[in-house]
């Protein structure tokens, strides 16, 4: 553990990554619960909310949970702060219902929002097989072929992927 008094600049570093972190323990987790067996015994369970909202947010299989919050555990491995792993826990909870609450963008006036990334984890769970990440901190769906945003471009996307998996499918 490293305390505030004698390491501020390092854990002023792990607070200001912690977003980055999250993103891409979320990705890689919520990728590997796609593969095939662990969809059908743990994250269909999640998927049943097709028309997600805030309440179906941790809505999960006690193992998909552990697996989720398992990026805090990071705080146990390098000198951190048990304040920075329950920020990390917040971060993770809040960051959830945010992603299912239902609105693209948060209105604070007539002409400015807040984006929420919600649209995209709403195609997620129409499609399931796009936006493991959403578009936020990192592009990941991006580099690695799995966004859609929503549009017909997206669309033509997502059935040509469809397409080239099911010909190796059959090959």
């Amino acid at each position: 553990m490293s305390t505030w008094a004698t390491h501020p600049l390092w854990l002023a570093a792990i607070a200001l990554f912690v977003p980055f972190i999250h993103h891409v323990h979320f990705y890689l987790i919520h990728r590997l619960l796609h593969v095939p067996a662990l969809y059908r015994r743990i994250h269909a369970w999640h998927h049943k909310a097709v028309n997600p909202s805030p309440w179906s947010s941790l809505s999960m299989h006690p193992v998909e949970l552990i697996l989720y919050f398992s990026g805090a555990g990071l705080h146990l491995l390098v000198a951190s702060h048990p304040l920075l792993a329950l920020y990390h826990l917040h971060y993770a909870g809040f960051g959830a219902a945010i992603g299912h609450i239902g609105f693209h963008t948060i209105e604070t006036d007539e002409d400015h929002g807040v984006d929420t990334h919600a649209f995209t984890h709403y195609l997620h769970h129409k499609y399931f097989e796009v936006n493991y990440g959403g578009d936020g901190l990192i592009p990941l769906d991006k580099w690695f072929g799995y966004w859609h945003d929503g549009s017909k471009e997206g669309e033509a996307r997502m059935n040509a992927r469809f397409e080239k998996k099911k010909a190796r499918m059959n090959a």
